[in-house]
């Protein structure tokens, strides 16, 4: 595969990686409602413990979480355009998304209440969000 193939796959995939989160992050703290955490609940997708952990999240997780989302989308932006400020954008998010998986897993206990499958996902955005900002380095500086 060509370097200008895998740049526009990778840098794609990581546009569509950031909306996706970006959009998922807006449902969950904006336009979900109790009626959709009691569904998810009824069809066993989440546990209860989970839906009374998210509506008890704070508010500077919350700010800091839409930061994290908007940072990453930025920093696919930047990536597209093959601008170097894609780095340093990718590379605060990163910093976001850590304090993030800090706060909810060491201090606030999350894996507790998530199935195995969500924690696993947890770890992917991780590695996702360090291989943005390493790819961005490499492939813009």
């Amino acid at each position: 595969m060509s370097e200008g193939i895998l740049f526009w796959t990778v840098a794609l995939f990581l546009l569509v990686w950031a909306v996706s989160y970006a959009g998922l992050v807006v449902f969950t703290f904006i336009f979900s409602t109790p009626d959709h955490w009691e569904k998810l609940v009824s069809e066993g997708r989440i546990l209860q413990a989970y839906v009374d952990y998210i509506t008890q999240i704070p508010t500077w997780v919350v700010w800091l979480t839409y930061l994290a989302a908007v940072t990453r989308l930025a920093g696919a932006s930047a990536l597209v355009l093959k601008s170097s400020v894609a780095t340093p954008i990718f590379a605060v998010s990163l910093l976001f998304v850590a304090i993030l998986m800090f706060r909810g897993f060491v201090l606030a206990g999350v894996a507790r209440v998530i199935r195995r499958s969500q924690v696993i996902l947890e770890i992917v955005f991780l590695g996702l969000s360090l291989f943005s900002t390493w790819f961005a380095w490499r492939y813009v500086g």
